[in-house]
């Protein structure tokens, strides 16, 4: 198993994404959609890896758009677009974007164009469930 680390511009929010592939045998895809292409996203998930997620106190921001069942999780310090978590059936799964992290071994590499837009909600859910990557989120609480 290799972990592969990486960390938002200022630090605030590490990961670390446990695989047993190279990163470059590893999915990586260019969501066509505003935020993604606003935030210059390139992302990889699979349900063979591991992502953990720590967040230091105070530093993680969640928005929702569109049907609002994933948090896109950003550094509050410094802007960047770290993830997209969700929770299925107790479980939290998540795609990671590897160009806000800038996560060993995917530098040099683009992102295949996917657009999401025809998906049914069932369609939708079906692929984050087959695709997507287990993972821990820990937000570290504020210190008394």
């Amino acid at each position: 198993m290799t972990t592969l680390a990486g960390h938002c511009h200022c630090g605030a929010i590490r990961v670390e994404l446990e695989t047993g592939k190279p990163a470059g045998e590893l999915p990586l895809r260019s969501c066509q959609c505003g935020f993604c292409r606003r935030h210059g996203a390139m992302t990889t998930s699979d349900p063979d890896c591991r992502l953990n997620i720590e967040a230091a106190p105070g530093s993680l921001n969640r928005y929702r758009f569109g049907r609002r069942l994933v948090d896109a999780l950003l550094c509050e310090e410094c802007g960047v677009y770290v993830a997209s978590v969700m929770q299925i059936e107790d479980r939290t799964l998540a795609t990671l974007n590897v160009a806000g992290v800038a996560l060993d071994g995917f530098s040099g590499r683009s992102g295949e164009p996917v657009a999401y837009d025809d998906e049914t909600d069932e369609d939708r859910l079906a692929r984050r469930k087959a695709r997507w990557t287990p993972t821990v989120l820990v937000e570290a609480s504020p210190s008394a």
